[in-house]
Formats: structure tokens, sequence, C-alpha cells
């Protein structure tokens, strides 16, 4: 059995996508030499005499809350995947490392959030993944809050750009909350389907012993896409590359966390755990993908 981790990055499509109305929370005031803007000053008179000034500026403000879009309004730029195997051989560890892959692309001639190049790159990247998914039968993905936003993404970006999806229908566990047959979201799954509080994938890798987030968060990763602007092609392929690095980065994260949930269910002991995580430390893919302390992974006692 292949267990495929998958992670996704995306950008904003407003082009199939209509905001509701402009939401505003409050946040602290700014003081010192700081300008307000963008936030909006509220009058002590709105709050009553709780609010103080400050140098001229009040504890509290009013900011607008961006709006994060639906599953279909998210454009595809990154998808990465590592395939761990689950072995019942003896001669082999119960689950090891088999490869990792990343692709990453989007327009920087044209305008990479609608255009149709912009079409274009995305349906590879889409048609790449749906191709590899099919090449193999009984592939288990494995995820970090995937039901709530990489598949969906996949599948409503898939049928913006009519790329057959069936492989994710055809098998019910894929969509299967309560199941790990199919599909294993571990965000979910860790948190007792939505009983806890959502996770962040760089706390949980945090908590066991795995560097989390390096140089670039999801959130960013639009930033990076606008600084590809006109550049020198040399250049925008470097930025690309370090977003499909950012990105495989999470699924290896990932991978790591279902290999240590393994362990944490009784489904490995002490020792085969490490057998399976020897498999990563000593993979050259991953070594040019991130930097692991691998002592502070493993598990003591």
């Amino acid at each position: 059995m292949i267990f495929r981790v998958l992670d996704i990055e995306t950008i904003p499509d407003p082009s199939v996508w209509t905001p509701g109305e402009d939401q505003y929370k409050l946040v602290p005031g700014l003081g010192g030499n700081l300008s307000p803007k963008p936030h909006v000053p509220i009058k002590g008179s709105l709050l009553g005499e709780a609010i103080q000034v400050v140098e001229g500026y009040p504890h509290a403000c009013v900011s607008k809350v961006e709006q994060f879009p639906p599953p279909q309004a998210h454009r595809v730029v990154a998808v990465a995947w590592v395939d761990v195997v689950m072995d019942i051989d003896p001669e082999f560890p119960r689950y090891r490392l088999v490869d990792g892959y990343s692709i990453s692309q989007w327009a920087t001639d044209s305008d990479p959030w609608i255009s149709d190049l912009a079409d274009e790159i995305e349906q590879g990247i889409l048609g790449a993944f749906g191709r590899e998914m099919k090449k193999q039968s009984g592939i288990n993905l494995v995820t970090w809050n995937g039901r709530g936003f990489d598949l969906p993404v996949l599948s409503m970006r898939s049928l913006k750009h009519g790329i057959p999806f069936g492989w994710y229908y055809e098998n019910r566990g894929m969509r299967y909350r309560y199941s790990d047959e199919g599909h294993i979201d571990l965000m979910d799954f860790l948190g007792d389907y939505g009983a806890a509080r959502n996770m962040k994938l760089t706390d949980m890798a945090h908590l066991i012993g795995l560097p989390g987030k390096t140089d670039m968060t999801g959130a960013s990763v639009n930033d990076v896409v606008k600084s590809t602007r006109g550049i020198p092609t040399a250049e925008a392929r470097a930025k690309m590359d370090s977003v499909g690095r950012y990105c495989l980065q999470d699924a290896i994260q990932t991978s790591l966390i279902l290999l240590r949930s393994r362990y944490h269910l009784g489904k490995i002991d002490k020792d085969e755990y490490h057998r399976c995580l020897d498999t990563f430390a000593m993979s050259d893919f991953i070594k040019a993908a991130i930097d692991i302390e691998w002592a502070k992974v493993r598990v003591g006692g």
C-alpha cells in the first residue's frame, strides 16, 4: 500500500468569487511614531471612557478582515507529494520512504491571477497530478486539513478546467470523513474529528521535533508570485523553485507526522519507528529539501 502525502500552494482567483460584505475586527491601537493606517481609530465617545488616548493614538482600532476565498477561488501554483509505502515483509521497515515530487509554476509575463496563460499553466499542474493518481491503484492520500482545503480546491479547479477527477469520487473512502482508507486527514484525525480545536501543521511539527515553517508560509506565496512580474526568467524560476521546495517541505513534515502517528497508535514499536525514520534521514532528496535534526524526531525511553 502507498500513502501519498499531499500538499498544495495557491493564490487567489478573483474571477470566480464574489466576496461578501466587508467585515471588521478590533485590534490593538498603534502608538509612538507608527501610522495608524490601515487601522481606523475608534473615538472614545463610541466605546466609552475605557478608551484612553496615548500620544494621539487610541488603545483600540478597527481593522478590515481579509476574506479567505472559497475552494473554487484558489488558483493552484504548486503541488507536492511524498510517497510512503507500507510493507509487511519483515526484511523491510513497515513504512518506508519511496520518493517525493514537486511541481511549481505560474505566469510571469501576463497576469498570474487572471489570464489565459495562467489557466493553461494550472491545467498542466492539475493534469500532471491527476495522471499520477491514476497510474496506480490502492493509493491512500494523506493530508493536513486536506478535507477542508486541498482536496476541495483540486476538485473545483479541475471542474473549472474540464479535467477528469474521477479517481477522487470513485473511492468512497477518499471523501468519507471517519475512515483511514482512501484518505487520512491527519489534522482531523488527531483532533478527534472536530472535537478539539484545529491545529496548525507547523505547531504539530514543532511538537515532534521538526522545524515547521522555514523561510516561507502559505500566506506569503502570493507575495512571492507578485515579486516575479517582469523579472528575468532565471530569477523567476528560482522563486518558483523556492515555492515548490516550501510545498515539498510541508509534505515531508506531514509524512513524518504520519509516521509518528503510526507509532503513537501502536501499529509499530519504537525500534521499527526508528527504522522507518532512517529511510527519510538517509534520502538525498529529503536532505536537499529540508534541514532536519533527526535526533529530535527520535523517541527515547
